[in-house]
């Protein structure tokens, strides 16, 4: 046996993400097929050797490094959970490859990045103030596309400044600060544009669809944005980039890089070190001005 659904109802039990687990399935169904075939019947019978073996006949003699490294995780995970759980003795020993260098989307060079992009921004319609709206709250408090489109009225405390992101990445839930102009513009969309197309009372989510009236869909979220950008005159970028913005943003101007991962929610440091994209001129710079032996002569 494989154990194959066993491990999956595991996964949905430690609150994983229904795409995540299909593409588990997908991955552990094609490795079962793959030892069958050759009249392997057992987990147990299976050694690196042979992972190795099927990690070649689904590279189609072309691997990709960051598609690779994944594959190897998800194994690693697959045996682990087997070990623990004693359906196997001994696992098979994959060996950890080195990381694919992190793919986080960025804003597309010029100007200033998100703050030139943000003083730029059109107004004078529905849509644009919606995105407007929209961008200034993610890049205000390092959201994440998902946080956006969960977000409800109910969740934002405008005297407080803060914001609660119920069951956000993980099932997590957290509390952030949002900067009073952001919370500006989130107020204008709400008392200027919401109320014409809000068909519900009970609806109590932000940004809503100008079609339904409904909960915006994650699709929804990036066409509005990116449309906002289009008609603003700015080449489109997708959401997530203005995230990595907020994080490099907030790191250049001082804030220590434990408060960031608390800010993104973060459960490792090294995740959060992944969004920080520094060049070496500005390291350079800080460097010379907060290095203290750089300040000795002066003193």
């Amino acid at each position: 046996m494989f154990y194959v659904q066993t491990f999956l109802d595991h996964l949905s039990t430690i609150h994983y993400q229904p795409k995540t687990i299909r593409d588990y399935r997908y991955l552990l169904n094609r490795l079962e097929s793959f030892f069958l075939q050759q009249q392997v019947t057992d987990i147990t019978a299976v050694n690196e050797g042979m992972i190795r073996d099927f990690l070649k006949s689904i590279s189609n003699g072309n691997p990709n490094r960051k598609s690779v490294y994944i594959k190897i995780c998800r194994l690693r995970k697959y045996f682990h959970f087997l070990e623990d759980t004693s359906y196997v003795f001994l696992p098979p020993v994959i060996e950890q490859p080195v990381r694919a260098p992190p793919s986080v989307p960025r804003v597309p060079p010029g100007g200033d990045g998100v703050e030139h992009v943000l003083s730029r921004i059109r107004t004078d319609s529905a849509l644009c103030l919606k995105g407007k709206a929209m961008l200034e709250l993610a890049y205000s408090s390092a959201l994440r596309p998902r946080e956006l489109y969960n977000l409800k009225i109910s969740d934002i405390d405008f005297k407080k400044g803060l914001l609660f992101l119920e069951q956000s990445k993980n099932r997590k839930d957290r509390i952030v600060p949002a900067g009073s102009h952001a919370l500006y513009w989130v107020k204008r969309y709400l008392t200027e544009i919401r109320p014409r197309y809000v068909k519900h009372t009970s609806e109590d989510t932000v940004f809503i669809s100008h079609k339904t009236g409904r909960k915006l869909s994650v699709w929804g979220v990036r066409w509005a944005i990116q449309e906002t950008l289009r008609l603003s005159g700015f080449t489109p970028f997708k959401p997530y980039a203005v995230r990595a913005s907020a994080a490099t943003a907030l790191l250049v101007n001082g804030m220590s890089v434990a408060h960031i991962r608390k800010l993104l929610g973060h459960a490792e440091l090294r995740t959060t070190q992944i969004y920080l994209n520094i060049q070496t001129h500005e390291l350079k710079r800080l460097l010379e001005e907060r290095h203290p032996r750089n300040h000795i002569g002066k003193k």
